[in-house]
This record gives C-alpha cells, sequence and structure tokens, in this order.
C-alpha cells in the first residue's frame, strides 16, 4: 500500500456491532461512483443526527482533477491500480464496515473484458478484509432472459484462470459479466451481508450523449424499428441518494435485499423523445435509425465503442430480452422517504438545456458538463 493510503487508514472509524463505520467506494473516479461519494459526505451534513463516518474513495490516479474535487470535499482517497496490484484491495478495506461495489464500464478502465476481473478482486478483498456489508449496484438482472446465447451466464463463476479465459470467450455481453459478479458475490458472502440495488434503464444523465447529434442535426437520434418498445427510466441522483440511505443503516435493516430503483414513468421511446422536446422547449424529431447506426453515433460521442454497447445492454437495446418486466417500483420511496425525479425534473432541476445548445459546451465526453450542484465533472 502506497504511503498516502497508509497515512488515511489512521482516519477510519472501526466497524460497530450494527455493520456501521467507515465506507469505501470502488470505481470512485466514475460518474456513478463519485455521485455516490458526494452523497455520501452530503448526508451527515443534511441530516446532523447521523454520524459521520469516514468516506473512502477508491482511485488508480489521485491526481486528477476528479479525486481531487473528492478530496477537497473530505473523502479519503485510496491510490491504487486493482488490475496490476489486486493484492492490495485487502489493505484498503481493512477496517472498512461498507463496500459499495460500483463496476462503471463509462469509466476509462471497465471493458466486458475485465469487468468481472475488476468486481472478483473486490469481493475476494472484502472478504478476506472481513468487511460487514456489501453494497453492489448492477443496472440488470438475472429474471431478465435473453434470447442470445452469448448473453447467459454460468450458474457458477469460473473458478480457475483456464476455465475464466474459456467462460469469458463466451461471456461477450456486459449483462454476462454484471450477473458474474453476482454470483461470485453471492457466493462469498451469505445473504445477511449483501444488498444489491438495480438500476435498469435509461439513466437521464446519460442523455448527454446524443448531446453532440441533437445540436448537428436538430434531431433525436432513435432506433427507428423500436420506437414503441418500453423503456425504464432512473435519475443518477437518485441511485447516490438511495445508497447513502443504505450505507448509513444497519446492516440488518437492508440485508439479503434487492432494490430496484426506477422513475415515476414509464415509457415508449418515442415517448422519451417527446419529453426530452420538452425538457428543451423546442421540437426535437425523431431521427429513426437502424441499431448499427445508433450505435456509431454513440461511439462517436463517447470516444468508444465498447461504452456505446454498454449504454444500449443497459438501455435493452443491444439485445432483444423475451418476457422482460418492466415496472415502476415504489423502492426508491421506501428507502429514502421520496419519489423518483423525471425526465422533466432533470431538465429543469440540473441546468442542462446549454449542453444541447449550439455553443452550450457539448463535447466528446458531454457528461463532463453536468452542472448539477451534486456532481463532479469527469475528466
Amino acid at each position: 500500500m502506497n504511503s498516502s493510503t497508509s497515512l488515511l487508514r489512521s482516519y477510519s472509524a472501526p466497524s460497530t456491532s450494527d455493520g456501521k463505520g467507515s465506507i469505501y467506494v470502488s470505481g470512485a473516479d466514475g460518474e456513478k461512483g463519485s455521485h455516490i461519494v458526494q452523497h455520501l459526505l452530503d448526508l451527515p451534513q443534511r441530516h446532523p443526527h447521523l454520524p459521520p463516518y469516514p468516506v473512502f474513495a477508491g482511485v488508480p490516479d489521485a491526481s486528477t482533477s476528479n479525486a481531487q474535487v473528492l478530496q477537497r470535499k473530505g473523502a479519503h482517497l485510496v491510490e491504487f491500480d486493482i488490475f496490476e496490484q489486486p493484492e492490495k484491495a485487502v489493505d484498503a478495506l481493512q477496517g472498512m464496515a461498507k463496500l459499495i461495489l460500483v463496476v462503471d464500464p463509462l469509466s476509462d478502465r471497465i471493458t466486458r473484458n475485465n469487468a468481472f476481473d475488476y468486481a472478483r478482486a473486490y469481493i475476494d478483498a472484502a472478504k478476506q478484509a472481513k468487511v460487514s456489508h456489501v453494497i453492489f449496484l448492477t443496472p440488470f438482472s438475472p429474471l431478465d432472459p435473453s434470447t442470445s446465447p452469448n448473453v447467459t451466464p454460468p450458474l457458477t463463476p469460473p473458478s480457475h484462470d483456464g476455465q475464466k479465459r474459456s467462460l469469458l470467450s463466451q461471456a461477450t455481453s456486459y449483462r454476462s459479466q454484471f450477473l458474474m459478479v453476482e454470483s461470485h458475490l453471492q457466493l462469498q458472502f451469505p445473504a445477511s451481508q449483501i444488498t444489491i440495488l438495480r438500476y435498469p434503464g435509461i439513466l437521464h444523465q446519460h442523455l448527454v450523449f446524443f448531446a453532440k447529434h441533437i445540436i448537428t442535426h436538430n434531431s433525436f437520434p432513435l432506433p427507428g424499428k423500436q420506437l414503441q418498445i418500453t423503456v425504464e427510466s432512473c435519475n443518477m441522483q437518485d441511485i447516490a441518494r438511495a445508497v447513502s440511505f443504505i450505507a448509513f443503516s444497519p446492516t440488518t435493516r437492508h440485508s439479503s435485499s434487492v432494490y430496484k430503483l426506477t422513475g415515476p414513468q414509464l415509457l415508449t421511446l418515442q415517448e422519451l423523445s417527446e419529453r426530452v422536446s420538452a425538457g428543451l422547449g423546442r421540437d426535437l424529431p425523431v431521427d429513426a435509425m437502424d441499431m448499427r447506426r445508433l450505435r456509431d453515433v454513440l461511439s462517436e460521442t463517447m470516444g468508444s465503442d465498447d461504452k456505446a454497447i454498454f449504454l444500449l445492454e443497459m438501455w435493452g437495446l443491444q439485445q432483444r430480452l423475451e418476457g422482460r418486466r418492466f415496472e415502476v417500483t415504489r423502492d426508491l420511496e421506501q428507502l429514502t422517504g421520496q419519489s423518483g425525479k423525471t425526465i422533466g425534473d432533470y431538465f429543469k432541476d440540473d441546468n442542462v438545456k446549454h449542453i444541447f445548445t449550439p455553443g452550450g459546451g457539448a463535447g466528446p465526453h458531454p457528461s463532463a458538463s453536468n452542472t448539477a450542484p451534486a456532481t463532479v465533472p469527469i475528466a
């Protein structure tokens, strides 16, 4: 463990018998992870009766602007490369009461080839470090059967390198990777130490990846043959808020639980386009295209075909899922006492209209332009 991380260990609060104490967030350099870290830091300020548990942010590079913002806000940075030095994860998690396991393929490091390896290293380290509670975030559910043989995960994760290489050659989707992570977590920890939080569908903040096309063509790109399919949606702020409430609660309150966070509306893609037009205050016709072209549009904006594929999988567009259950849940309200934001709320509250306007700042990675108060710019 490097010296800066070792020094931070003195700040960790010992775990109590009810699983409360220091909180570690993996993937804190990514968009979801940084949102969560900030909500964890903000929650005791909004609710003074809560103890200000130390929040540790796992980052591969503590010198980035994103990491420095988190540090200035009060997070303790834990810098190491889990791919190059997975053994250091045990030291990083010593004394932690909670591990918030964030696997974010929209960061620059997580791909379809290493998502399982990344999460497995943290899970195994958490077990060795005797972490009391693991909170796992995933956009996928094993209850959503797929028609493609390539996205069916194994019943158990790979147990040795040879088997891992064989299985990963078949696991060509992010969905497979995340379901393998979920399986491995359930093998390593009893249900009494696990909480799973699902966030299916479109995240409002990810609409900014369409900004470049909207500015250039004054239209909203969508798959022409699937405009009437239903999609779920939720807001990044709601996800971070729910995770924070779980992390500050006794482990027993949310252990053995699986929550599904959704916004208050189910929309077809056509209706989604109409909500975006209303949010921007201008008529935005649909630019109907095939899936290959849509992926190219997203790839051009995001700078990565792999990231575009992840978004399409999250939205349920990359593979056709038979028997997928779409629903509006009240899990967010149950966890936080508040309902979720709508797409209209996102455009109104987060002050993002300028991102979709010529000269407003949309660039290769428009998520960096999100100006919501609780959002850390992504470097």
